[in-house]
């Protein structure tokens, strides 16, 4: 059984800084009135805020909990960083998170429940149990984790299989046209580049769906002269910083996306862009989209013109090798199609593309 997810279910709001919104109920009716259905909160998103204030925007607009898909995260107590030594879960615990995300959320289930951190401390069954009970006590539909290595996933998917229970269907990595040098957070994993391929593959045909953070990399994908290769200092990579500060979530970010190979497609993104109309953010989101159909992206919203930006990237066919290809790829590559224009003349659209691909496109 393969996955994928289609139209505009690809996109996911992430809520982990609607609190620091200005208005951040407005920014939430204008994702819901573009379309917008789909919403990633986690217990630890300010401290409980963003699960808080999603809840009493529901209940103040009168939002019908059928007409949205909402996932949720716990499991990591008071840890805000993945602390790899943090206090080890236990069930009453689990329950407890649970029970207080449902509460704050106004609701009595939610669609996905996530298990923020994996920890590897502990065998996988217990993780399988715990969400098969919360499964068959209706407070959620399905289960998921997040940043759980390819391995881990597998052995708890294998697990559940075996011993007839019901599988995690999500996992959520980071994915990111700039490809993280190095772990970008503590005790997260990524699936960007080629050596992930196969993964993302078996991913895909066991109907597991990557639900994918970070897609813009920080703004690094989103802003053309954030962190500019003049601006920024590689001895600070390596400096002694406080946990948490401000200093030390700039160096893991700088650390991990800072580099000249994600310099230079940011660089091909922009030419993109520009030969498109569109904006680098929005090429960065169709890139992460392209690697597979079961993948979605997370996309965070402070302010509600930003929903523009990715509201119909399900009408375009992108060719990622127009991003991360070399000089010939680049000059071979299609680079995007918006397929609303493809319609009786849709052959002379695509002309100029392979017979293979031109076939794959007008199937689509």
């Amino acid at each position: 059984m393969s996955a994928s997810v289609s139209g505009n279910d690809r996109v996911v709001f992430g809520t982990a800084a609607i609190s620091a919104a200005e208005d951040p109920y407005h920014v939430l009716d204008a994702a819901f009135e573009k379309g917008v259905r789909r919403f990633d909160l986690a217990r630890t998103y300010g401290l409980g805020k963003s699960e808080t204030i999603f809840g009493e925007w529901m209940e103040s607009r009168g939002i019908n909990r059928n007409d949205i898909h909402i996932i949720t995260k716990g499991g990591m107590g008071d840890d805000k960083y993945g602390d790899p030594n943090r206090p080890l879960l236990d069930r009453e615990t689990l329950m407890g998170e649970i029970e207080a995300s449902l509460n704050a959320l106004k609701v009595e289930d939610v669609d996905m429940y996530m298990y923020h951190r994996d920890d590897p401390r502990m065998h996988v069954k217990n993780f399988v149990i715990w969400s098969n009970e919360i499964i068959e006590s209706g407070r959620t539909a399905a289960w998921g984790v997040s940043n759980w290595s390819f391995e881990r996933f597998q052995e708890a998917h294998n697990y559940a299989i075996e011993n007839g229970l019901k599988p995690p269907t999500a996992n959520s990595p980071q994915l990111s046209l700039a490809k993280p040098a190095c772990e970008v957070w503590p005790t997260t994993f990524s699936v960007a580049g080629e050596e992930h391929e196969e993964q993302i593959q078996w991913y895909h045909e066991n109907g597991v769906e990557l639900v994918c953070w970070e897609v813009l990399a920080k703004g690094f994908m989103a802003v053309p002269d954030l962190w500019c290769e003049k601006t920024v200092d590689p001895s600070f990579f390596d400096k002694e910083v406080e946990i948490g500060t401000d200093e030390w979530r700039m160096q893991r970010i700088q650390r991990a996306y800072c580099n000249d190979e994600n310099y230079r497609r940011r660089r091909n993104a922009l030419k993109v862009a520009e030969e498109h109309n569109l904006s680098l953010a929005q090429i960065a989101a169709l890139y992460a989209m392209s690697v597979s159909p079961n993948i979605s992206v997370i996309m965070g919203f402070l302010e509600a013109s930003q929903v523009d930006d990715v509201k119909d990237l399900h009408h375009y066919h992108f060719d990622k090798n127009c991003v991360i290809g070399d000089d010939e790829a680049i000059a071979k590559s299609f680079k995007l199609i918006d397929l609303r224009t493809l319609a009786d003349d849709a052959a002379e659209n695509v002309s100029s593309i392979s017979s293979e691909k031109r076939t794959e496109v007008l199937a689509m």
